[in-house]
């Protein structure tokens, strides 16, 4: 077993990139490196550019930054996960999982074929389960960022488990309370309730910190004249200054007329305060409890002055915001302490997914989590053991072998032996010759079988994978590669954008894997846009 166990802890919602790296040894657990970085907002929603952007950058952030270990925890959250919390009387061990399964399918709009589920059971209630669910999709392609940029996926755990592993002191302080954590991102809201030390309701939402930043973004009117905020310097007041509560305590920012400012932020600060609310009031009347006695708020937008006690004041709830970690998780391993520090709040997911690890909600497919199991259940196959049992068959035999050789005797009635047995030896040898050769045509029969059954599903999973707006010229098809040549064309998105669709449907598709653009060009011997292709892929069927 090695002294020390690498793992790094990666954080790929919307558009960030954020990864730190912890060593584990028997003695404690230390924090060795961190980085962060954003790839353009405009990427979101166009793959597999997305998914290439954020592998680049996190390989980048991995070398530059002395990074040591392979091995990935990644957290998602948003609309990429869904966790509730399911109570399950009277449902049997056996029949868990498809009870978990049927309670996901009215919850989701895909189908639990597309699914991946994890669950776990709440101590001290035998019917209560805190269960998460994914589309495969999401898996695909967190594992092709994580596989792109040189590591490996080994767990994929939610928001509510990060926040209670980073947490566990306060959730330990807190015990015999009803408390809320809070993780507000740029463009998300985790709520997670805990009811005795056990987490009892999370939701998710789409608010943060860019809510408020647009807010104080615009036009402005002062005495000096008209002024423009852009959504740079809005961003820079919020982080700076904050948000304006106290016309009096806020510090003048040049010619900008406060009072207007904090006119504009107003509301998204009131939709932040009121979605929280309405979150409070729906748990306490699901849950029959009066009331919510704490909250703990983290994230990128924890960091904004004034935000917390505006919560508070406007909640009637204490808020506050501790740091995510202990100080002896970093102290005097960081030559950059400082900016971790201010960075922590934003970085508290990636560290909360690396001592999460893969203690709870793990959502990647079992044969990722057990590939010892997986190991094992290969190498029992006929060829392994027979090739296991002459090894140690020879190994067994070699000493009596050896001290056979030292005795003349037995050295001499051994090639007596050899002698009689040989016209059987040669016998042996002709049969085991005929089986092989028998063998060997069997395979080659079945081969040719299997190459033979493999074109109709291929040809008909890109019949189904195609968009409306590709038209192929040429495929070649060898038994183990597919080469793919034709057309996009505008048809009601554009030809690039038709183009990437197909790419992602072969990288999802369970028939091709490592699928590559060898090229795209734009033609102009049509009407319309177009651009003519040639894809490569693996086949794995």
């Amino acid at each position: 077993m090695p002294k020390s166990h690498f793992i790094l802890g990666i954080d790929l919602r919307v558009s960030s990139v954020k990864v730190v790296e912890l060593e584990e040894t028997k003695e404690a657990v230390a924090l060795l490196h961190w980085a962060c970085s954003e790839i353009p907002y405009a990427l979101n929603d166009k793959h597999p550019e997305k998914e290439n952007a954020q592998a680049d950058a996190l390989r980048k952030l991995i070398e530059t930054r002395g990074f040591k270990g392979k091995e990935a925890a990644v957290v998602i959250g948003g609309s990429d996960a869904v966790v509730k919390i399911f109570n399950l009387v009277g449902v049997s061990s056996a029949e868990l999982a498809d009870g978990i399964k049927w309670k996901f399918s009215e919850e989701v709009s895909f189908s639990m074929e597309e699914a991946l589920i994890d669950y776990y059971r709440l101590p001290g209630d035998n019917s209560l389960y805190v269960a998460a669910c994914i589309n495969k999709k999401v898996f695909d392609n967190v594992q092709y960022v994580i596989n792109k940029a040189g590591l490996r996926l080994q767990a994929i755990t939610v928001v509510p488990d990060v926040l209670e592993k980073l947490f566990v002191k306060e959730v330990e302080q807190n015990k015999d309370k009803v408390f809320s954590l809070i993780y507000m991102g740029k463009r998300t809201t985790n709520i997670s309730i805990l009811n005795k030390g056990q987490l009892d309701f999370n939701r998710e939402l789409n608010i943060g910190g860019e809510n408020i930043t647009q807010a104080m973004s615009g036009v402005l009117v002062s005495p000096e004249g008209r002024m423009e905020i852009s959504a740079e310097a809005a961003e820079k007041i919020k982080t700076e200054f904050g948000v304006p509560l106290d016309l009096e305590k806020y510090p003048k920012i040049g010619q900008i007329p406060i009072n207007q400012l904090q006119a504009m932020v107003r509301p998204a600060l009131e939709r932040i305060r009121d979605e929280v609310m309405r979150t409070f009031e729906y748990y306490k009347g699901q849950s029959g409890e009066a009331v919510i006695d704490k909250i703990i708020l983290t994230g990128g937008s924890a960091m904004t002055p004034n935000l917390a006690l505006f919560l508070s004041e406007g909640l009637g709830i204490p808020v506050e915001t501790p740091a995510a970690v202990d100080k002896q998780l970093y102290q005097g391993k960081l030559t950059d302490e400082a900016d971790f520090e201010k960075a922590l709040p934003k970085l508290s997911t990636a560290i909360g997914a690396a001592l999460v690890w893969t203690g709870k909600i793990n959502l990647v497919p079992e044969e990722i989590k057990n590939r010892l199991q997986t190991l094992i259940k290969k190498f029992l196959q006929p060829h392994y053991v027979a090739l296991a049992l002459s090894l140690f068959l020879g190994l067994f035999y070699l000493p009596f072998a050896w001290q056979g050789m030292s005795v003349q005797n037995q050295l001499d009635y051994t090639n007596s032996k050899i002698n009689e047995y040989k016209p059987m030896i040669a016998k042996l040898a002709e049969l085991q010759q005929s089986a092989a050769e028998a063998q060997n045509r069997g395979n080659a029969l079945s081969l040719e079988k299997q190459r033979s059954s493999k074109t109709p599903r291929i040809f008909r999973e890109i019949s189904q994978i195609v968009p409306a707006g590709v038209v192929i010229t040429s495929m070649q098809l060898t038994p183990t590669t597919i080469n793919i040549v034709g057309m996009s064309f505008d048809r009601g998105q554009t030809a690039e954008e038709i183009l990437s669709q197909f790419v992602l449907g072969l990288s999802a598709s369970k028939y091709f894997t490592e699928v590559k653009m060898l090229q795209a060009t734009k033609s102009n011997a049509y009407l319309q846009d177009a651009f003519s292709f040639e894809i490569k892929a693996l086949v794995n069927i």
